[in-house]
């Protein structure tokens, strides 16, 4: 094998791993940053950014240069669409509502845009460094370093063709490397495997919740709202998406996705390399009827359509001896926040700033810093959602105490922010 040297490697190029990278780099460390999938993600769920998050990014942008062009935000924000009210609906009828644009701070909104957008921006910045996204390419062992470097080797994979009367494609093992590297960070999902050669435990802290999305086409203009439907044990989700697109989320039971797909032979969607359950439109007609009768726009053409699930997890830790896991490496969360890729994505930021200081021990006090705070911050959201530490004012509508947590755990916010969101409904966090 080859074998090269780095003083970074970031595995996953996700948002977070990206970000990671990115900023190492604008921070003068060198990287290589490397993903098992051929491409960024084509098709995905997390799709909104807070404003606590574009002033991290923005951030970046202040300390870095620009004069070849416009800085990081300003991209993302032309490409994507703002939403500044959140509106919370029974089956019936709206039931309260936040408004983000009194959030302090330069961008009082959510910013909702596909993952495959910001994805673009982050590695187009990334190659303005010389640092290029190493796809099809994974990790195949890691041995972490015990006061020394770890060692990482890299398989670059590829496709290849099989079968006579049926050609078959696969993907087989073209060249391996072995990469040495002062730091690592695992950024790479839920099925991470800088987390396994850690040994770090990945344990579930609730039940799944199942989702039916629909990315649908809209014959109305944009619409500035999110509306989230709560029924008593399931949430239902509209999004807008900017001009002439909308999705749609269905919290469901495993029983309702069967009874949705009488045919299971049906194609699946591919999202990466994994497969999901393919979803009719007449599902998609029927749940709208059932769940949000208020609802009467026309539905356009259906874009793609896919059942998922999604877990609420907490790594037991999130690294040791210069390898530290960030995102959904580290955690799994409520989706309708899109609390775990804006999370990482600070995460991301925090990593690169103590690696970047050089001048601290692979897990000295900044990195158990870093320890604390994701691992305290995370749970708290989780309690969150349960209703744990929230307490109502008498202003407060019945309605919204009777799902506080739930309601909490949707806003696209934390810290002083969701103590503002949550002000605004009477609640007090």
């Amino acid at each position: 094998m080859r074998k090269r040297e780095t003083e970074a490697l970031v595995v996953g190029a996700g948002p977070v791993g990206m970000l990671a990278a990115l900023a190492l780099a604008e921070r003068g460390v060198g990287v290589e940053i490397v993903d098992e999938e051929w491409r960024s993600a084509a098709r995905s769920y997390a799709l909104g950014l807070h404003g606590q998050t574009l002033e991290l990014l923005d951030e970046l942008d202040r300390s870095s240069d620009h004069s070849d062009g416009e800085g990081l935000v300003a991209r993302l924000i032309e490409r994507g669409h703002k939403l500044e009210r959140i509106a919370f609906y029974d089956r019936e009828e709206a039931r309260a509502a936040v408004d983000l644009g009194s959030l302090r701070g330069d961008y009082p909104f959510l910013l909702v845009l596909p993952q495959k957008d910001l994805e673009d921006l982050l590695e187009e910045r990334l190659e303005r460094h010389g640092v290029r996204v190493e796809w099809n390419h994974r990790l195949a062992e890691l041995e972490v370093g015990e006061g020394g470097p770890s060692r990482a080797v890299i398989e670059r994979l590829g496709k290849e063709s099989t079968g006579y009367s049926v050609a078959t494609t696969v993907w087989v093992v073209e060249k391996r490397r072995e990469v040495t590297a002062r730091w690592v960070i695992g950024a790479d999902g839920h099925r991470s495997r800088v987390r396994r050669a850690l040994g770090v435990e990945f344990p579930a802290l609730g039940e799944p919740e199942l989702f039916a999305v629909f990315e649908v086409g809209a014959r109305a203009g944009a619409a500035e709202e999110l509306r989230v439907v709560l029924e008593d044990s399931r949430a239902n989700v509209l999004w807008p998406l900017g001009p002439g697109r909308r999705r749609w989320s269905f919290q469901l039971d495993a029983a309702e996705l069967d009874e949705s797909r009488p045919d299971k032979s049906r194609l699946a969607v591919q999202v990466g390399r994994e497969s999901y359950p393919f979803l009719s439109r007449e599902s998609l007609e029927r749940w709208l009827a059932e769940r949000a009768p208020w609802f009467d726009a026309p539905v356009g053409e259906i874009a793609w359509s896919v059942a998922v699930q999604f877990e609420r997890r907490l790594a037991a830790s999130l690294g040791r001896d210069g390898v530290w896991l960030a995102g959904d490496a580290a955690h799994l969360g409520p989706p309708i926040g899109v609390h775990s890729m804006n999370r990482g994505l600070a995460e991301a930021m925090a990593l690169a700033e103590r690696m970047a200081s050089g001048g601290e021990s692979a897990g000295g006090p900044a990195f158990e810093d870093y320890e604390r705070s994701v691992r305290s911050g995370w749970r708290g959201l989780l309690e969150l959602a349960e209703g744990k530490g929230v307490e109502a004012t008498a202003e407060a509508d019945p309605w919204v105490v009777e799902r506080a947590g739930r309601i909490l755990s949707c806003l696209p916010a934390s810290g002083d922010d969701l103590t503002q969101l949550a002000g605004q409904l009477g609640l007090k966090v």
